[in-house]
């Protein structure tokens, strides 16, 4: 078996997993030969992919975590707020993934855009039991984890629909309403006895960060529960990999990068070190390109081949990349054409940030300002961001501050500020674009230090973000990727 974006699925293949509908319904059985009016089904109900069965694939074996049915039972109570039956659900979601030999997230997730929110919740709930059992935590913690996963965007269902699923950048106002829905969730299930306290608390905080600049309390990491920390870990991750109206999905190795390059300023270093020993870089049956220029599909990746997997190749030989032989082949992604529309579908979401009226270099691609005295730093942030941004490089506080002042009104999208700068630091250059641009620029503060005063220091200007080096430059582009759609 393996899986297939749908724009590449032809009449005349073999589906290899039943297609459901957000209530369960199977809309498609597994062995169907798939026709154009299947296909032209599957295109009105937003699917993005489907797993096929062909010579290529029929040994490849994959299956998921938890049942289709059970899938579709929980999702259906999270849709119609029922807490006992999620709490019901969450028990047996832990019972399915305890009967099981081996872990591994491997399933990709066929959903549809219109469900996102529900099969969103039931993947961190699965997530989440994961990583507790990669931490050897006991049943009833697992059920917690789970019941929290279940119910942590329960409150979604209280905000304006328009605003969550918004293609273009939210305004400050909208972004404080989506904020709102920690403590929703929070307000739906308070007065429930039969809900563990640390439940709660880790439902109010799953967007709290370790250093204290998440929402709503800015609670720093000595203040969060275990709970509160594996959700914020999952519940990114999900997020990333999901195509969205503002975004498209990500691949799972670059969500990985993106908790990598957050480790222990936005999510517990620990928890995302257990995260991807569980949940592969490369889902099975996942057709790949290797460095040789052979191309193959994702066999085997649990255990000690999460990053380096066994691959099949189109010819049926088994290539296992952790074998000294193999250890110069890496990976890539052959479906040129869809990472073709990524970074295209970035670039039209940048532009569409452009009717705030803000300084653009050019007519697709936001203006973001790095400002840092080491050139070396200056060059890699340029190499990162290049392909999707106007890169504009100044090598001191006091040059971005005469930058800005020339500027009549039409101000960059984004600035990415270096703290310890000589003569006029970041921290006082950020000060001083803020009373000229009326704060209307978004400031990222980059540093090798991470310390509590430090991160105190930003979060009093109001910083959109923080970014630590060396830099990952799948965290540097995630980051500057979500603060230019004002989420």
């Amino acid at each position: 078996m393996r899986y297939i974006p749908l724009e590449n699925v032809q009449p005349g293949m073999v589906l290899g997993y039943e297609i459901f509908d957000d209530a369960g319904h199977i809309l498609i059985p597994k062995g169907v030969m798939l026709t154009e009016a299947y296909i032209n089904r599957l295109a009105k109900f937003n699917f993005d992919g489907i797993y096929v069965d062909d010579f290529l694939s029929n040994e490849i074996v994959i299956e998921p975590v938890i049942s289709p049915e059970l899938r579709a039972e929980s999702m259906e109570c999270i849709k119609n707020g029922d807490i006992d039956g999620c709490m019901g659900a969450a028990v047996r979601i832990v019972n399915e993934i305890l009967a099981k030999d081996v872990i591994s997230f491997d399933l990709m997730d066929i959903r549809t855009a219109d469900n996102y929110t529900y099969a969103h919740s039931v993947n961190v709930a699965v997530l989440s039991c994961v990583v507790g059992m990669g931490m050897d935590l006991k049943d009833d913690d697992l059920v917690n984890l789970a019941i929290a996963g279940l119910l942590h965007d329960i409150g979604k269902a209280k905000l304006p629909q328009d605003i969550l699923n918004k293609p273009t950048r939210l305004t400050k106002e909208e972004f404080e309403i989506v904020k709102s829905h920690p403590m929703l969730s929070h307000q739906i299930i308070a007065s429930r006895l039969d809900i563990d306290d640390d439940v709660k608390l880790a439902i109010m905080s799953h967007h709290e960060n370790i250093d204290g600049s998440g929402y709503p309390n800015h609670a720093e990491g000595h203040q969060l529960n275990l709970y509160s920390k594996i959700l914020r870990v999952a519940d990114n991750y999900d997020a990333l990999i999901s195509k969205r109206p503002y975004k498209e999905a990500y691949y799972p190795l670059d969500a990985a990068e993106y908790l990598m390059g957050g480790g222990g300023f936005l999510f517990d270093q620990d928890i995302v070190e257990v995260f991807l020993r569980y949940v592969p870089f490369y889902a099975k049956g996942t057709e790949v390109m290797l460095s040789n220029g052979m191309f193959g599909i994702i066999a085997d990746n649990t255990g000690e081949h999460n990053l380096r997997p066994v691959i099949q190749l189109f010819s049926g030989t088994l290539v296992d990349l952790n074998e000294p032989k193999n250890m110069n082949i890496t990976i890539g992604i052959p479906d040129n054409e869809r990472e073709q529309r990524l970074l295209e579908s970035e670039r039209e979401r940048s532009d569409m940030v452009g009717d705030v009226g803000k300084y653009k270099a050019t007519v697709n691609k936001p203006c973001v300002v790095a400002v840092d005295d080491m050139l070396t730093n200056l060059q890699a942030l340029r190499t990162i961001l290049q392909d999707e941004c106007e890169v504009v490089l100044l090598k001191s506080g006091r040059q971005a501050i005469s930058y800005f002042e020339k500027m009549d009104s039409k101000y960059p999208d984004l600035v990415l500020m270096d703290i310890n700068m000589p003569d006029v630091d970041g921290i006082n250059a950020a000060s001083e674009i803020i009373k000229i641009t009326g704060n209307e620029v978004p400031i990222v503060f980059v540093s090798a230090v991470r310390d509590r005063d430090t991160v105190l220091k930003c979060r009093e200007l109001d910083a959109a973000g923080y970014i630590a080096r060396p830099y990952k430059p799948g965290y540097v582009k995630s980051e500057v990727k979500r603060i230019l759609s004002g989420r």
